[in-house]
Parts: C-alpha cells; sequence; structure tokens
C-alpha cells in the first residue's frame, strides 16, 4: 500500500522506515504484536524494548556498508552494553565492537557460548572444544565447517581477523585460528596465488608446530 495512505488504515497497518530513513507502510501484527521489539526484531510496529537499540549498517567486504538504497529495516539489538553481540558488528554498534585506541579488545558473545548444540539432551553426542574439530574431521571443507559452527556459537562470528580482537579466545586457541585462517583461504578463491593457498598455508602451519594432524588434510 502506499505510504500516504498507511494512516487511513491505522487497525490493520503502520508506518515505519527502511534504514535509508524512507518509509514505507506495512502490515500489523494485531494481537500477535508484541508489546516492545526484542533484540533482532525489524517490523517497526513497536519500539525496541528497554535496553535495545535500532540500528542499520553491515561489513561489506571489509567496510561499512550504511544499507541505504535498499530495503533493510532497522534491528533492535543491545547496543552500548560493553558486549559485541551476534547481531552487532563495528559498523552497527561501534560503542561495542570498534577497535579503538583506548579499547584494544572487544568483549565477544554468541548465542550459545558453551558452545553449539550444548545443552540440548535430545541432540547428538558433540564436541566439547573447537579443537576436536580436526580430530574428527579429514575433509578441509568440513573441518572448516566444524570450527565456524564453533566460532559462530560461541563469538557470534566467524572471522578470524575480529577472533585476534578479542579480550580472550577461550575455549579457542591461536592454534585453531591459525588453522582457520589457512582453511578460509581457497574458500576466499586465492587458490591460485600460491603463497596464499590452502595447501601452501597448512604445510606452513605444520612445519611451524609439528603437530601431525594436519597431515590428513594435506595428503588426503
Amino acid at each position: 500500500m502506499p505510504v500516504e495512505r498507511c494512516a487511513e488504515f491505522p487497525d490493520v497497518c503502520h508506518q515505519a522506515v527502511y534504514c535509508d530513513g524512507e518509509p514505507f507502510c506495512t502490515s500489523r501484527r494485531g494481537t500477535q504484536a508484541p508489546t516492545c521489539g526484542g533484540e533482532g526484531y525489524s517490523a517497526g510496529e513497536v519500539a525496541c524494548c528497554p535496553g535495545l537499540i535500532a540500528r542499520c549498517g553491515r561489513v561489506t567486504e571489509g567496510t561499512c556498508d550504511a544499507e541505504h538504497g535498499t530495503d533493510h529495516r532497522p534491528r533492535c539489538m543491545p547496543c552500548g552494553d560493553g558486549v559485541c553481540s551476534s547481531l552487532e558488528q563495528r559498523c552497527n554498534c561501534p560503542e561495542d565492537c570498534a577497535v579503538t585506541p583506548q579499547r584494544r579488545k572487544i568483549l565477544y558473545r554468541g548465542n550459545h557460548p558453551e558452545g553449539p548444540g550444548k545443552g540440548n539432551p535430545h541432540g547428538p553426542p558433540r564436541l566439547t572444544r573447537p579443537g576436536q574439530c580436526l580430530d574428527t574431521q579429514r575433509d578441509p571443507e568440513r573441518l572448516r565447517g566444524c570450527m565456524v559452527e564453533w566460532a559462530r556459537a560461541v563469538f557470534g562470528r566467524d572471522s578470524v581477523e575480529e577472533l585476534r580482537d578479542a579480550t580472550s579466545i577461550e575455549p579457542f586457541t591461536a592454534f585453531d585460528l591459525d588453522l582457520m585462517r589457512c582453511l578460509e583461504l581457497e574458500r576466499r578463491g586465492r587458490s591460485q596465488v600460491k603463497e596464499s593457498s590452502r595447501e601452501a598455508c597448512l604445510e606452513a602451519l605444520a612445519l611451524q608446530t609439528k603437530d601431525g594432524r594436519l597431515d590428513k588434510l594435506l595428503r588426503p
């Protein structure tokens, strides 16, 4: 419905704004509508709950994208509490997520800081730490997927560059992050450059650490 007519039907429609400030008209959810918007809420029908704030912005190829010129909507997030949660990053919540001269390290927290799948009695047996991914996986892509799952659960992100800025990388180790960095390379399309290829990176890591578990990734 045109935004100009939105006010004619207040019981079924409401006006909100996209990230670029452009207004739009959308349907109300009636009795299913919350009294306030929880974390991740983006409908715009009600205000964010206390302690949350509506923000836009995302990281695109290393730079900040204000999400203008699209139909992206502001989302409610706990920006300003000192913790960089899974919905937050340096572009939409620099208060919590941007590295500055005054704040060299960031406190990241995902939705499952205890690890993926833990606390679910009906789920399959899970690993107790991300380092076990290398013990159980022989395929590099499956290994990367396992470690990414852990990083997203614990920290709410899987960028090695970001994780190196964390106040603590536990339950990960420095070796785990180095391994993730190697596994990222071919996925990013760098395999044609020998010095940057996944195999070259894994070979260098194996030589440096003498960890025999890496052999299975180099000699499938």
